[in-house]
């Protein structure tokens, strides 16, 4: 019994596949869908550009230098980290799970590790590169994951970089 096979055709170098323009993972995806609340709003062309604009989530009133005055002395000798390195977007949405008790006993028994000599990883500088790398305004989707951190110059704080 015979196999019936498509034969391969030769590609020219003119033919070969080409990259495309926006390449990117956000092209990809394309723009968002208009939301399910503006169905009734017309069809004209304008109403259908202005439905086709994601509409910009509204900014995060957070004043850094008033929640950090409002902090007791050991809450900003704990946090010190957080308030240094933390990227203002994030601690704006963070700032009520960071001031927590548990947060606060985790950066007490890091602080107990390092007095006495423990290391720990990653590096207290990199723990919130992410922050610094991913403004919240920016992200679409957090995935969380562990980095296995074994030593010196493996643990860098990004899980999926």
């Amino acid at each position: 019994m015979s196999t019936l096979k498509r034969k391969a055709g030769t590609l020219s170098a003119s033919d070969s596949k080409k990259p495309k323009q926006d390449g990117s993972i956000m092209s990809f995806f394309g723009a968002p869908k208009p939301a399910a609340g503006n169905k009734g709003a017309g069809s004209t062309a304008a109403g259908a550009a202005g439905a086709a604009a994601a509409p910009e989530a509204p900014a995060v009133k957070f004043d850094k230098a008033k929640w950090v005055a409002g902090l007791t002395a050991e809450q900003k000798e704990l946090l010190q980290l957080e308030i240094s390195s933390l990227h203002e977007s994030w601690l704006a949405l963070l700032k009520d799970e960071v001031t927590s008790k548990e947060f606060l006993d985790l950066k007490r028994f890091l602080n107990r590790e390092s007095d006495a000599g423990k290391k720990w990883f990653p590096p207290k500088e990199d723990v919130y590169s992410w922050s610094r790398h991913t403004p919240f305004n920016t992200v679409k989707v957090v995935i969380l994951g562990q980095d296995p951190y074994h030593n010196v110059n493996q643990a860098h704080g990004l899980a999926f970089s």
